[in-house]
């Protein structure tokens, strides 16, 4: 397990001011607010204005809008970046229940920004008014989509964050389940792969309650990420906050991954609320981790192009 050390081990003066004030408010709204059919047109309201104030995608940005079939999203190109032969398929958090390419914009427009690449990030029917499979169902429809454009396996990147991490570390197991050839790498920003068992109960941001509300919307089941010896899964990367509920969630999904043979990186980054990656403009960290991304899939574009020599 790998450890960002930051400033020393509680986080940055700004993370640490971040982590108190959502404290204070987001997390205790959300402990009085339940989460149902009446106060979700709230909570989406919130939600997609709170990020678009204080994550706002990189000036110089592309957009173009997508809908053909049953896709839906926005191609976003970061500052100087073009359309190139490879891509990174981003899937947005929200709980299952809220959020949206649109809204996570700031966030695709920085994964654009550190990896080079176009990214395509996808819509998907949000619960409750559409539960599982549903929102599976548009992540792999969004994927074969990639494939049919002619982008092959090993150029495309998926990534995700929280609600968005489960559907696409889901979509990348199902993959390896029906013998299909893997992408180049997986990229999870505080992914939700279990049932959040923090071993901190530090959260700034994410409840035990508030999750378990939300997971409910989208499906009766457990969140579970089942894995079979032989998989063939691609190189990971998963970056979470040590204070965050899902934190334990994180660590135990990539010991799975690595007992798979699955080479697996873990960057958990102290004094972070939940996907910290978002608040680039706040957060220094978040800076940091965007120059970790680079990185990894620059390593795993360049070595699957040795591969190919």
């Amino acid at each position: 397990m790998e450890i960002e050390a930051g400033r020393g081990a509680t986080g940055s003066v700004r993370a640490r001011a971040l982590r108190r004030i959502s404290s204070h408010t987001v997390a205790r709204l959300g402990a009085m607010l339940p989460v149902d059919d009446r106060t979700l047109p709230v909570a989406r309201a919130v939600i997609d204005g709170t990020l678009r104030a204080v994550a706002p995608p990189l000036r110089g940005t592309g957009v173009r809008e997508i809908a053909e079939g049953s896709v839906r999203g926005e191609w976003v190109y970061g500052p100087r970046v073009s359309r190139g032969d490879a891509v990174v398929l981003y899937v947005h958090g929200g709980g299952f229940v809220a959020g949206s390419a649109r809204s996570f914009r700031g966030v695709s427009s920085r994964l654009s920004q550190a990896t080079g690449l176009p990214v395509f990030a996808m819509d998907y029917r949000l619960a409750p008014e559409h539960r599982s499979p549903a929102a599976v169902e548009d992540t792999a429809g969004a994927y074969r989509w990639l494939l049919n454009r002619g982008y092959s396996p090993s150029s495309i990147v998926v990534a995700g964050d929280s609600a968005g991490g489960y559907l696409a570390a889901d979509l990348v197991i199902a993959n390896a389940r029906n013998g299909l050839p893997a992408p180049a790498g997986l990229l999870l920003f505080s992914p939700m792969v279990g049932p959040g068992r923090s071993r901190h109960g530090r959260d700034g941001l994410l409840s035990p309650a508030l999750m378990r509300a939300a997971v409910s919307l989208f499906t009766d089941s457990p969140l579970t990420l089942p894995l079979a010896p032989g998989q063939a899964l691609p190189p990971t990367l998963i970056q979470v906050s040590d204070s965050e509920l899902l934190t334990a969630d994180a660590i135990d999904f990539a010991d799975r991954l690595r007992a798979l043979g699955t080479d697996c990186e873990l960057q958990v980054w102290p004094g972070q609320i939940h996907v910290f990656q978002a608040l680039a403009a706040l957060v220094p960290e978040s800076r940091r981790a965007f120059a970790a991304v680079g990185d990894f899939v620059a390593s795993r574009l360049d070595s699957v192009a040795a591969q190919a020599v």
